[in-house]
């Protein structure tokens, strides 16, 4: 059943695996075709593209940044991040290792994590080390539950810890509640009243019993409802929404994630505002694991202050004419891509973790061993086209960073050699397709030309004209 599943997927492309020169199909290459009972697994994240990429031949970025004529998402297309995401990428913001969504894809066209739990935390187990902390948290609980009770699934093993972990969860809440309360008591006595009504109610919602999953405390709309208060005193203000923002959520709590992925459906609204109830299973407990993980490109300049700049500039100010003119990105994660929103980097280096310096120097230690890596094993057009990528990264980060400074070590002393490489290989490409097609240059005219200088038929463009041609 499993390899006439894998076998049927998306069987038109291929991989080259590892160092091998033989070629696999895109299935083959990702898992060991084993039956589901088997304890082995492999992942995308270790395999690498055949397809390779062929490069803008007008856009050079070796002459410095702001010759560029074309912009970063054309050089840098999604297939060419695609391609380095294969290749098993650490977080830039982080010391995970990224997930492919191809493997996410596959994992649902499998559909293996609605099955059993025993079967589903094998194909999981493969990513525990790329998963985030609380989700490597919640893992551990799971595995543990499916060695007792390997016959339930998932969401019925989450739900054998929903009492305790709602408990724990209220808990958590009352105290955050609690502190905002307090905050409070200064401000004058309608805006006080105002801030107990929101949190009483909020209580009320928290204590009730087995409420309906629509009728829970939700962090996000305390949140809002908190914001859209009017308090005259802003440093009080912002106070309590600071404290309000340590609500228990999936991402940071295990208890809340436990709760969360329990209730039988979730609410969402449709275009209408009508409520629309979706039932949660089994697979979207496993692939919420993961998806925080998933590989995304990230702009290190936040696009709105880049779209300020770009104004700016067309406006003839001076200040923004040496800054960077192109939206480059930087491979992150699905997480800290939306954490990281629309913060300038080294305000994100801050207050999120002083260590992303040295996770950016990782990721570009890999791209360097990858783009040497491609060189040696022949893929030269990528090979160039990451070699002006890792130029192009580092350059941004000097333009728009105090705080990361990115070492290259002797490997731009190499890019040249690999540009010649990719320039030669392309010529010899393209002479060869082209004697392949009959067009290649033919100096042997005596053999078009008889004996008294008059032109005969040339039989190389005769063989190749269209049979449908009157």
């Amino acid at each position: 059943m499993l390899i006439s599943k894998i076998q049927q997927y998306n069987t038109n492309q291929y991989y080259n695996i590892n160092n091998s020169n033989r070629y696999y199909t895109k299935q083959s290459a990702i898992y060991n075709l084993r039956p589901l009972n088997h304890d082995t697994f492999t992942k995308t994240t270790q395999k690498t593209s055949l397809n390779s990429q062929i490069p803008h031949r007008n856009v050079s970025f070796l002459g410095g940044i702001a010759n560029i004529s074309n912009t970063f998402e054309q050089k840098f297309t999604k297939l060419f991040f695609k391609k380095l995401l294969r290749e098993g990428i650490p977080d830039a913001y982080s010391d995970k290792e990224l997930i492919t969504s191809e493997d996410i894809n596959l994992l649902k066209d499998l559909k293996v994590l609605n099955k059993k739990s025993s079967i589903a935390i094998k194909y999981l187990k493969e990513y525990r080390d790329n998963m985030f902390p609380i989700e490597k948290e919640v893992f551990a609980l799971l595995e543990t539950l499916s060695k007792k009770n390997p016959d339930l699934t998932l969401q019925e093993l989450i739900r054998l810890k929903y009492p305790n972990a709602e408990q724990s969860l209220i808990n958590h809440q009352s105290k955050v509640l609690n502190k905002i309360s307090q905050i409070s008591k200064v401000l004058p006595k309608k805006e006080f009243l105002e801030i107990r009504k929101l949190i009483q109610n909020s209580y009320n919602k928290i204590f009730t019993t087995d409420p309906l999953p629509e009728d829970r405390f939700g962090r996000k709309e305390f949140i809002i409802a908190l914001r859209g208060i009017q308090i005259s005193n802003n440093k009080i203000k912002q106070k309590m929404l600071d404290v309000a923002a340590k609500l228990p959520q999936s991402s940071d709590s295990a208890h809340a994630f436990i709760v969360k992925y329990s209730q039988p459906y979730k609410v969402v609204h449709n275009a209408k505002g009508e409520i629309v109830k979706i039932p949660r299973d089994s697979e979207e407990i496993g692939l919420r694991l993961l998806i925080p993980s998933v590989g995304t490109d990230d702009h290190i300049h936040p696009q709105k202050a880049f779209r300020a700049e770009e104004k700016a500039r067309q406006n003839g100010d001076k200040t923004a004419e040496n800054l960077s003119r192109y939206k480059v990105s930087i491979l992150t994660s699905k997480r800290l891509n939306e954490l990281k929103s629309d913060t300038p980097i080294d305000d994100f280096i801050t207050t999120q973790d002083p260590n992303i310096p040295q996770y950016i120097q990782k990721q570009i230690n890999k791209l360097i061993y990858i783009a040497e890596k491609w060189t040696k094993y022949g893929r030269l057009k990528d090979a160039s086209t990451l070699s002006d990528y890792i130029l192009v990264l580092k350059k941004e980060f000097e333009l728009r960073s105090s705080k990361i400074k990115i070492d290259l070590d002797n490997f731009e002393q190499k890019i040249p050699e690999i540009k010649e490489k990719a320039e030669q290989s392309s010529i010899k490409q393209t002479a060869k397709k082209l004697k392949k097609c009959g067009h290649a240059d033919n100096n042997h005219k005596e053999q078009y030309i008889d004996k008294n200088g008059h032109i005969i038929e040339n039989r190389k463009v005769l063989r190749h004209s269209s049979r449908f041609e009157s």
